[in-house]
């Protein structure tokens, strides 16, 4: 009984969120885009291993050979290294960012809490490569680190052979801008604690090369260049999140109307199956919790029709979304979980 009340409590609570919201997507603060994932599930798919109770792994795809990219900075000056990629803001949004969240390791650190201290953040209003394109939000001096929102992402970035020298933490960036609809990139860099390197893996499919829409740049000082494997000539795209809220205009397509959606409450499996004739190409779905946080991610092949495993959920209220093959969200509704 008092189970059914505390979960009926959650479910009150994200009904007078989302009412008090009105034209906002969710009232209160929730990942508003991801880029990408970088595990690749909890079976080395290699070598059959699979990863510490707790873990997964994210699994370089051979012939691919670099592990993760340079994204720091240090002391010295020496090194100056940044990650940038693009994301969209759809027509009719505004994305009110407070938050930004980047994956990265350091080899064979073995503390508890994230090895860095630092991170800066710049905003461009196109491709910082172009020439042509200028910062809308950030710089890089204000060390805007989060290390109350950072944390162990609970991955081992791993190659054809396993080990646990390569755990990946989440660094979490306090930003706050509003931007409207167009094409942005983010770019980031982090300092490690020991002011020694960091390391960015990529986003990670398993059987994935690389993908048409995957186009991150790196900087070295003042020069940018493609974020490309050095064993496969393949362009990678960078893992990130972004979290805030996000306020439709009025006249806004309704975009619970995309798709069915059942049973629900759910149990084991949820169901989806796209409404009428729509063009719309389902590529992930993504689960967050009520703060925000991404409980799990699952790649689809049938984008038309499909199910998730949700048997591994607790017991609650949660915050579901579909994102097509160009990253961009087209299903946006709660999920209860019984």
């Amino acid at each position: 009984m008092k189970k059914n009340y505390i979960l009926l409590k959650k479910i009150r609570n994200f009904l007078l969120i989302s009412f008090l919201g009105l034209n906002s997507f969710n009232a209160h603060t929730q990942v508003v885009y991801s880029n990408g994932s970088v595990s690749t599930g909890a079976t080395h798919a290699a070598t059959s291993t699979t990863a510490p109770a707790g873990y997964t792994w994210s699994e370089l795809q051979s012939p691919s050979s670099t592990l993760g990219f340079s994204g720091f900075y240090n002391n010295a000056a020496t090194s100056d290294f940044a990650i940038a990629d693009d994301f969209v803001v759809p027509a009719g949004e505004t994305w009110n960012l407070t938050n930004a969240n980047f994956y990265g390791y350091q080899t064979g650190y073995a503390g508890t809490t994230p090895p860095i201290d630092a991170v800066r953040v710049r905003i461009w209003n196109g491709d910082p490569s172009s020439g042509t394109a200028t910062v809308v939000y950030g710089d890089l001096t204000t060390n805007v680190y989060n290390a109350a929102g950072s944390g162990e992402e609970f991955v081992y970035r791993v190659s054809n052979t396993t080990g646990t020298t390569r755990k990946v933490w989440r660094f979490n960036a306090t930003i706050s801008t509003s931007l409207s609809s167009g094409t942005y990139w983010i770019e980031y860099q982090v300092h490690a604690a020991n002011d020694a390197s960091i390391f960015f893996p990529p986003v990670t499919i398993l059987g994935t090369q690389s993908d048409v829409s995957w186009n991150a740049k790196q900087r070295n000082v003042a020069t940018w260049g493609g974020l490309v494997d050095t064993g496969s000539t393949f362009n990678k795209a960078s893992s990130f999140q972004l979290v805030g809220t996000i306020t439709l205009g009025l006249k806004s397509n309704n975009l619970e109307s995309n798709f069915v959606m059942y049973p629900m409450p759910v149990s084991d499996i949820c169901n989806f199956r796209l409404k009428g004739d729509l063009n719309l190409q389902a590529k992930l779905v993504s689960i967050y919790d009520l703060n925000g946080r991404l409980i799990k991610e699952d790649n689809l092949t049938n984008s038309q029709e499909f199910s998730i495993p949700t048997g591994d959920l607790q017991e609650g209220v949660y915050l579901l979304r579909i994102f097509d093959e160009n990253n961009r969200i087209i299903f946006n509704e709660k999920l209860i979980k019984r």
